[in-house]
C-alpha cells in the first residue's frame, strides 16, 4: 500500500521511495516532535517560568550539537521507528518462507 501511494506522487523507484520516506520521517521528527514533546509536558506537568517551544528546539538543536543522546533519539526517533519496521517485516517474511 505504501509503494502504491508513493508510485501516485511520481516516486515510481524503490530508491526515491526510501529518500521520500526518510525526509517526512526526518522532518516530522525535526519539526513535529519537538512541539509535541512541548504541548505534552505542558498539558501533563504544567508551564513553567519561561518555557515556550522556542526553548525546546533550542535546547534539542544545542544537545545534538553537544552529542547528546536524548536529543539524537528525539530528533531522528521517527525515521528509527520506520527502519524497526522494515527491519521486522523482512524478519517476519523471511521466517514465513522457512516454514
Amino acid at each position: 500500500m505504501q509503494s502504491k501511494i508513493l508510485e501516485r506522487v511520481g516516486l515510481a523507484s524503490p530508491w526515491s521511495q526510501e529518500a521520500a520516506i526518510a525526509v517526512v520521517t526526518l522532518g516530522l521528527g525535526f519539526g513535529v516532535l519537538p512541539l509535541l514533546i512541548f504541548f505534552a509536558g505542558s498539558a501533563l506537568l504544567g508551564r513553567y517560568d519561561g518555557a515556550n517551544p522556542a526553548r525546546v528546539y533550542d535546547a534539542l538543536y544545542q544537545g545534538l550539537g553537544q552529542g547528546s543522546v536524548a536529543s539524537i533519539i528525539v530528533l531522528f526517533g521517527p525515521y528509527g521507528l520506520y527502519l524497526i519496521y522494515r527491519a521486522l517485516r523482512l524478519w517476519w517474511r523471511a521466517s514465513a518462507k522457512l516454514a
